[in-house]
């Protein structure tokens, strides 16, 4: 009998091959189409727009097969267990819509949700952060230990990781010194959060969009937001970096973290994440995390595999 996570794999292959039919539809094969029978414009406009409809078709149908498979899939992956969403730069509403649906899917709960502002991953605020680094320490009166020597960017990540997590699976509440190094970030506009925190989740998700800025910039951020993942993994049970297809590229903040030997061993990505059978993979991925496995999952440029349990080969 074919396993139910056979059919899970075989429908993230599908969506494969639909991707890269389209990018060959709008490409090469198109213009030879064109070239060869002499097809006006319009006709082959008709067939982009058949070759599109189509796709779409393929996307809602991925949707509704995961949407209906995802409970028997997850069962209760993350029961008990608290989350903290962060939203990074050019991440997708829709997205992260999914993805705190899905967590409750799995018996967990999305306890807090925060934004981390283009100007934290922006490496020209490197000495902002570095000083604002320095005092919020000092405003706790060093109540977290920051290692010495630790970069601004690792004493931020240190810091926020006892602000928005922690390492009880249910979560902790905020205390004093979350409250002041939330209250610090949010006045130097580099972290905002979402209503009010619940708990500090015992699980970090954070959820990238496509690539953006100049070179620099997106070699920055890729670095700051693999320093920043670390420190939050160490002080929590787990993270994972999730993003589009996009975000996988070299460029991009998946990418850029599966590229940090130290991050890549620590926290798990999924590149399939704005989809709805990429949803149900990221919660797979974190529930392996809570067990302090790490893994990278979807695409061809994944080192696992479409999902944890799958072979990449």
């Amino acid at each position: 009998m074919i396993s139910f996570r056979y059919h899970v794999v075989s429908l993230l292959a599908v969506l494969l091959a639909l991707a890269a039919g389209v990018a060959l539809g709008s490409g090469p094969l198109q213009r030879e189409a064109s070239d060869g029978t002499g097809e006006s414009d319009a006709e082959a406009l008709a067939v982009a727009d058949t070759r599109v409809e189509q796709l779409e078709e393929g996307q809602a149908f991925d949707a509704a097969y995961a949407e209906a498979t995802a409970g028997e899939l997850l069962g209760d992956a993350l029961d008990g267990r608290a989350v903290t969403l962060v939203s990074l730069p050019g991440s997708a509403d829709a997205t992260l819509t999914t993805l705190s649906d899905m967590v409750a899917e799995a018996g967990g709960e999305v306890t807090a949700r925060v934004s981390f502002e283009e100007k934290l991953l922006d490496v020209a605020n490197r000495q902002l952060v570095d000083e604002l680094a320095t005092q919020l320490h000092e405003s706790v009166e060093r109540k977290v230990d920051v290692p010495a020597g630790a970069s601004g960017y690792e004493r931020v990540g240190v810091l926020l990781a006892h602000a928005i997590a922690s390492q009880r699976a249910g979560g902790r509440p905020v205390n004093d010194v979350s409250d002041r190094v939330l209250a610090g970030l949010s006045t130097a506009d580099l972290v905002t959060t979402q209503g009010n925190i619940d708990r500090r989740g015992g699980l970090v998700l954070l959820v990238a969009g496509a690539p953006y800025g100049s070179a620099d910039e997106r070699d920055g951020a890729g670095s700051i937001i693999a320093t920043v993942a670390t420190a939050l993994d160490e002080g929590s049970n787990g993270a994972a970096l999730v993003g589009p297809v996009e975000a996988a590229a070299p460029d991009g903040l998946v990418g850029a973290l599966r590229a940090d030997p130290t991050a890549a061993r620590e926290v798990s990505t999924v590149d399939v994440a704005d989809r709805v059978s990429g949803a149900v993979v990221t919660m797979l991925a974190l529930a392996r995390e809570a067990t302090g496995e790490s893994g990278h999952y979807g695409t061809a440029d994944a080192a696992d595999g479409p999902m944890p349990g799958a072979s990449a080969d």
